[in-house]
């Protein structure tokens, strides 16, 4: 008897833990998003939203007043809600609130990686990125992030929520010499202790990124930004029809931390498609 119960309880749980795994699997965070890509915030953008979003998760479609592009929800998941909804949305990066739009990347090369006489100064080098800086018209600033495992718990308490689009002080961004990827460097040859107001910590993360990280850079006008990301994906498309192949870089998904356990990664609960209204 105690041995049929033992081998119940045993195949009780080999189902718990394969539902678990198939869960799992389900979910996209956003360590799992190609990049370069265009992240939004859900909750920020839930916050600013006119008219005001239900809270039972609907997706609405996204205007940009400024161009005329529409972002229109595609479908990521059964379990994703879509509604008739459109908010207009400037993507404004206002000091001491939550950014809306992020640029995702990765790091393709990090300090250890420097490349003598492309990456001079290599004092000031500190990563490559595959971030094309023509696709946010070389108007982006590194920040904290969204899913920064390189700062310690006190800097990962404050990158939670408004923290997210906090500034790295003292690194640039700007073209990579030899090809279309961003580099990131100092702007002086102190590092973070020139750079800082404090006591440096703030960017100091930053020499610590290494090939296959990801980082998140605000642009200064997502609106502009998002354009770009339209007329890379319509060459894109292009592309497709001339090869037969999927391009599936600079793409538009919007992330939530509503449900996750505090400290987790964001996932992802949408994806966008940019199309151009008429009358621009």
């Amino acid at each position: 008897m105690y041995y049929k119960t033992n081998i119940f309880v045993t195949s009780v749980s080999l189902i718990t833990l394969l539902t678990a795994q198939q869960n799992v699997h389900a979910l996209m965070l956003l360590s799992d998003v190609p990049t370069p890509s265009f992240i939004i915030d859900m909750q920020a953008l839930r916050r600013i939203a006119e008219p005001p979003l239900n809270d039972n998760g609907d997706i609405p479609s996204i205007r940009c007043p400024k161009n005329n592009l529409l972002l229109q929800p595609i479908s990521n998941s059964d379990d994703t809600k879509y509604n008739n909804k459109v908010i207009d949305c400037q993507f404004p990066t206002a000091e001491g609130q939550p950014a809306i739009g992020y640029l995702h990347t990765t790091v393709t090369r990090g300090r250890d990686d420097a490349i003598p006489d492309e990456d001079e100064p290599i004092s000031t080098f500190l990563a490559e990125i595959d971030l094309d800086p023509t696709l946010c018209r070389d108007d982006a600033h590194l920040v904290l992030g969204l899913n920064n495992h390189h700062v310690g718990s006190y800097y990962w308490a404050r990158s939670a929520g408004a923290g997210s689009s906090m500034e790295a002080p003292g690194v640039g961004y700007g073209s990579s010499k030899s090809n279309s990827k961003g580099v990131l460097r100092w702007l002086d040859e102190g590092g973070p202790t020139a750079c800082n107001s404090n006591d440096g910590k703030r960017s100091e993360w930053v020499n610590f990124l290494r090939r296959h990280d990801t980082v998140q850079l605000l642009p200064n006008d997502g609106q502009d930004t998002l354009l770009e990301f339209y007329k890379r994906q319509s060459l894109s498309r292009i592309d497709e029809d001339r090869k037969g192949e999927e391009n599936t870089s600079t793409r538009i998904f919007g992330i939530s931390n509503e449900g996750r356990p505090m400290g987790s990664e964001p996932a992802v609960v949408c994806e966008w498609r940019c199309i151009l209204e008429e009358g621009i």
